[in-house]
């Protein structure tokens, strides 16, 4: 009996469950192709993320750190600690100014939406007159974008006078009886790349209070009097060193 020769080849059904094994690997390979692809670009993302907000971070501490109780005057005469803030601004005299090689500088940080970015301004030159009359917002005359990707960002000031302390969202100079914030709070929402949602960070404020002759420093009675002496002596002290009565006339004649 002759038997037939089978015919070479595969059938219909070995070669759709080859095409499907071809098919569950291309998808695996894919999926973790596409996820490693995913977590590279993520950290890129957060490496970049993370070192704006650093550069941003050294400048906003650096001259918050270095703030100068200057004075200003308003329309009514009325001299006060020039500092205004509010949840979005911050306008004030720092001593480590990025222009220049550093020096009393007017800086103001504005948070401007569409899209939202962290503006910064300097203004090397200003009076004492000047400050109190001049709207606060009034850009300076360099400006540069310090922090940008963000959804929101608002500041914050600590009040304290040894009783409670107490976070507010709005500071003015002129009405805080001579008095500067003993921080500021920086609160930043959706920066990409980052594990938290909201980043903060509080930034003491190192100055110190002026004496009512201008004279720098957390003076007693005793130190007020060898103060005193030592200005007799000397002749006052430098404008440089950001005093309020040296500072503002300087500004005031130019």
């Amino acid at each position: 009996m002759n038997r037939r020769a089978r015919p070479a080849g595969f059938t219909l059904l070995e070669i759709v469950i080859a095409l499907t094994a071809l098919a569950l690997v291309t998808v695996i390979c894919y999926g973790a192709f596409h996820l490693g692809i995913r977590a590279m670009e993520r950290g890129e993302v957060a490496v970049v993320a993370t070192q704006r907000l650093r550069v941003a971070t050294d400048v906003l501490i650096r001259q918050i750190k270095s703030v100068v109780p200057y004075r200003a005057r308003n329309r009514d005469d009325e001299e006060y600690l020039f500092f205004r803030g509010t949840a979005t601004s911050m306008a004030f005299i720092t001593a480590a100014g990025l222009e220049g090689g550093g020096g009393l500088t007017r800086v103001v940080y504005q948070v401007i939406d569409d899209p939202p970015r962290l503006v910064m301004s300097e203004s090397p030159y200003f009076s004492t007159n000047a400050l109190g009359r001049e709207p606060v917002d009034k850009p300076g005359l360099h400006s540069a974008v310090l922090l940008e990707g963000f959804t929101s960002l608002k500041f914050e000031y600590l009040f304290y006078e040894g009783v409670e302390p107490e976070w507010r969202t709005e500071w003015d100079g002129h009405d805080e009886e001579d008095l500067l914030p003993v921080a500021v709070r920086v609160l930043v929402d959706g920066i990409p790349g980052l594990e938290v949602r909201t980043w903060g960070q509080e930034i003491p404020i190192m100055a110190a209070h002026y004496g009512e002759e201008g004279a720098a420093g957390f003076l007693d009675d005793e130190d007020e009097d060898s103060g005193d002496e030592d200005e007799e002596e000397g002749g006052g002290v430098s404008g440089s060193g950001g005093t309020s009565g040296g500072g503002g006339d300087e500004g005031d004649e130019d």
